[in-house]
């Protein structure tokens, strides 16, 4: 395939790995998740060592509810960083989400910056295509080759728009992004498709949408973490001007995963976007997620070699809230252990 990336590619890929683990890129509003107060029960009734937080999700047994969200790929920084997270998501049977895709199709050489090496491969493994990639024709082709290249268990497709719209090398065209997505769950059938956004969050009307074409999950990546404008404001001075804007925009992530389970209450959601800890994965949980997901918690945590000890840390408070919430299991949360 001949490539149409622009000369700077790597460069960018290099910029947001490390602008995305420093300051002054998160939104300047919350998640809404502050808001929201799970029960504590003075008596749980329980040994703390028998809350269980297995979970299934699109087709895999996980160990806990939990994904390493989609971050980076395609660059030499990326592959130090890739493997430190997948190994950490091995060893604690949880879900990962692999950087875009986009620099694999070009170039398949770099195939060891995103795919784990042997023996060490997560249960749930998704590749990761963004709406430039997906839409018209070609989207499904490019999404089928993918997963083919990484062996992956299923295919994320993020939405950027406002990322595109902001980014001088952006591609803010997004018409038939739909079909193409519709496409690609006919195509890589029957393995699951997800679509998220990268944090921004998803209005009802879109995870809608979504469903109607037969998505597996929707991950709405609320706002209240990670601000991909400002990312791009940091990385290019005429960006940051048009990015200041929107350094508050979007749907919180509490409201976001509300929306998305009013709009399509048998769809299964993901909820990422600015959670800090296990307290607030339960939070979510509780709200009608089946799973969540982090990504600058554990970027910076693998930029360190302690991948493994974050999700650790979030896996043992996960366990303590749902415990002291009431619930037997990750499971088991619902709206009545909420306050």
């Amino acid at each position: 395939m001949t490539s149409s990336l622009a000369p700077t590619d790597t460069g960018r890929k290099a910029d947001h790995l490390r602008i995305a683990s420093g300051r002054g890129v998160e939104h300047t509003s919350g998640t809404g998740l502050g808001a929201v107060r799970l029960r504590h029960r003075a008596l749980p009734e329980r040994d703390l060592a028998d809350v269980g937080l297995g979970t299934d999700l699109l087709g895999a047994r996980l160990a806990a509810p939990l994904l390493v969200s989609a971050m980076t790929g395609g660059t030499p920084e990326a592959e130090t960083v890739n493997r430190r997270l997948i190994r950490a998501a091995s060893d604690h049977g949880i879900g990962l989400v692999l950087g875009s895709g986009r620099r694999l199709l070009e170039d398949p050489a770099l195939l060891r910056t995103y795919r784990p090496e042997a023996g060490e491969r997560p249960p749930l493994l998704l590749a990761n295509l963004g709406a430039a990639q997906i839409r018209g024709a070609a989207g499904a082709e490019h999404a089928d080759r993918l997963v083919e290249l990484l062996d992956a268990d299923g295919l994320s497709v993020h939405l950027n728009p406002l990322q595109e719209a902001v980014q001088p090398e952006g591609e803010p065209d997004f018409s038939r992004v739909l079909e193409g997505i519709a496409a690609a769950v006919e195509r890589l059938a029957p393995l699951p498709v997800v679509v998220k956004e990268v944090g921004f969050g998803m209005d009802g009307a879109d995870v809608a949408l979504l469903a109607a074409v037969g998505v597996a999950a929707v991950d709405v990546a609320g706002g209240g973490g990670t601000n991909w404008a400002l990312i791009e404001g940091q990385r290019d001075p005429a960006a940051g001007d048009r990015a200041a804007a929107f350094a508050d925009w979007g749907v919180p992530t509490a409201q976001a995963l509300v929306e998305a389970r009013d709009a399509a209450p048998a769809l299964a959601l993901i909820a990422s976007g600015g959670l800090a800890d296990g307290v607030d994965v339960a939070k979510c949980l509780a709200l009608g997620a089946s799973a969540a997901g982090l990504a600058r918690r554990l970027l910076v945590a693998a930029q360190a070699d302690r991948a493994g000890e974050a999700v650790q840390t979030v896996v043992e408070q996960l366990r303590i809230a749902v415990w002291a919430a009431g619930a037997a299991s990750a499971a088991q949360l619902g709206a009545e252990h909420l306050r």
